[in-house]
């Protein structure tokens, strides 16, 4: 226990020197849940003979709108046996190309608990003990999740359409164990974290802004499209955006995608990056 309480005045501590130097571990782990797009998700051993072990696999994840990341799991594999059982959890993310020594390069542990997500159209498909713990969301919902979740992994709509896939969200993070280097140790609080990767003052400009991009700017969306999502639709609208990105609908092809800013922005960063989405498109052309 002694060891324990050390580790941890040691990280407060490194916390402290750290936003003294105005380098927030927060905001750090937000900008690397944006740059890597899959990491090992360590779930609690349900199998006979290795119960309590940990059990750890590559998952492909997304982020939602209020910034918890969530997976894509068929109902079969081991990981929804296990969180059936637990939900608690670890995803471990860490620089996607380390050279040289691993252990110099950054990598965070996000520790939490996962719940199945469950719209109404699929309430049917579950027994009530697979369904307790679940979270139910609307069509629209589930159908927002899958349009950010393609934006990663491009073919999951045909895993969640046609197989037994369901999505798993890290609806609760505890902590965050935050590793930049040598001497860079610290935890996050679970809140501190979602308060970097979500901004909440986006939610007050948001439908002036998508009424905006609708009204007067349906132009710069088509030349997304095509620039950055390789088709030119007869017709687009803007039906959300996030600190992440934008969600459009087009028209003739019928699509819904999601652009991302490929970081987790501010309200006042808004125009401007919608800005750059929209040169780097048409450079594209």
């Amino acid at each position: 226990m002694a060891n324990e309480r050390n580790d941890d005045e040691g990280a407060s501590e490194m916390a402290e020197v750290l936003a003294k130097k105005n380098e927030s571990p927060a905001e750090n782990v937000a900008q690397w849940l944006e740059d890597v797009h899959q990491g090992t998700l360590c779930t609690i051993s349900n199998v006979e003979g290795i119960e309590g072990f940990p059990y750890g696999s590559i998952v492909p994840f997304a982020i939602d709108r209020s910034g918890h990341p969530y997976i894509l799991v068929a109902e079969i594999a081991a990981h929804t046996k296990n969180l059936l059982n637990s939900p608690k959890s670890c995803l471990f993310i860490s620089h996607p190309e380390p050279s040289g020594d691993p252990q110099s390069h950054w990598r965070a542990s996000i520790i939490g608990s996962f719940s199945r997500i469950v719209s109404p159209s699929r309430i049917d498909e579950l027994s009530p003990e697979k369904l307790e713990n679940s979270i139910q969301i609307s069509e629209e919902e589930e159908e927002n999740m899958l349009v950010r979740y393609c934006q990663r992994v491009p073919n999951a709509e045909s895993y969640l359409k046609t197989h037994n896939f369901f999505f798993w969200k890290m609806n609760n993070i505890e902590r965050v164990r935050y590793i930049a280097g040598f001497g860079k140790i610290c935890w996050i609080e679970g809140d501190e974290l979602l308060g970097a990767v979500s901004d909440s003052e986006i939610d007050n400009v948001k439908d002036e802004s998508v009424e905006h991009m609708n009204e007067d700017h349906e132009d710069a969306m088509i030349a997304i499209c095509e620039g950055l999502h390789g088709f030119k639709p007869e017709s687009v609208q803007m039906t959300d955006l996030d600190s992440g990105g934008i969600m459009m609908a087009s028209q003739k092809p019928e699509k819904s995608i999601y652009s991302s800013f490929n970081k987790r922005i501010k309200a006042d960063d808004l125009r401007v990056e919608i800005i750059k989405l929209v040169k780097e498109a048409r450079s594209n052309l």
